[in-house]
C-alpha cells in the first residue's frame, strides 16, 4: 500500500537546476557550431551572353587526382554554395568555369585563400566573365 509518505517521496526527484541546464545547452550549441567546417558562400556570376553553364570546382593540394567539375546552374547565377572554407588550405584551387554552345569556356581559378580572402572582403564572390565566339 502507498502511503502519503511515499507519494511525497516519488514526486521529489532528483532534477538540474534551471541554469545550469541552460549553461549546458548553450555550451554545446557553441561547441557543435564551432565543429562546421562548412558554411555558404553567396554567388553572383553573370556572363555575356547570358544563358551559359556556370560549373566549379575544388582541387585539394593533397590528392593527384583532380577534382569534379560541379553543376551550379545557368548565368547569370545569383546565389549560394556550399563551400568548406574551414578545410580549405591556401595550396587549394577554386575554379569556375562559363560554357555555351560556340562559345569559348571561361575559366577563373583562385588560391584557397585569395578565395576565402575575396570573400571575406566583399561578402561575396562576383565575375562576369565575356565569352569569346569561337570560330569552329
Amino acid at each position: 500500500m502507498i502511503t502519503a509518505k511515499d507519494t511525497d517521496r516519488m514526486r521529489t526527484t532528483t532534477s538540474f537546476p534551471v541554469p545550469v541546464l541552460l549553461a549546458c545547452l548553450l555550451l554545446s550549441l557553441l561547441l557543435l557550431g564551432g565543429c562546421s567546417s562548412r558554411g555558404y558562400i553567396n554567388l553572383k556570376i553573370h556572363s555575356e551572353p547570358e544563358g551559359s553553364f556556370l560549373v566549379y570546382k575544388i582541387d585539394k593540394l593533397k590528392t593527384d587526382q583532380p577534382s569534379p567539375w560541379i553543376y551550379l546552374g545557368q548565368t547569370p547565377f545569383a546565389g549560394v554554395s556550399l563551400i568548406e572554407g574551414d578545410e580549405m588550405d591556401s595550396g587549394d584551387r577554386v575554379s569556375f568555369k562559363v560554357m555555351r554552345n560556340g562559345y569559348l569556356d571561361q575559366v577563373k581559378e583562385w588560391s584557397g585563400e585569395q578565395f576565402l580572402d575575396e570573400y571575406d572582403e566583399q561578402g561575396v564572390i562576383f565575375w562576369t566573365p565575356r565569352l569569346i565566339k569561337s570560330n569552329q
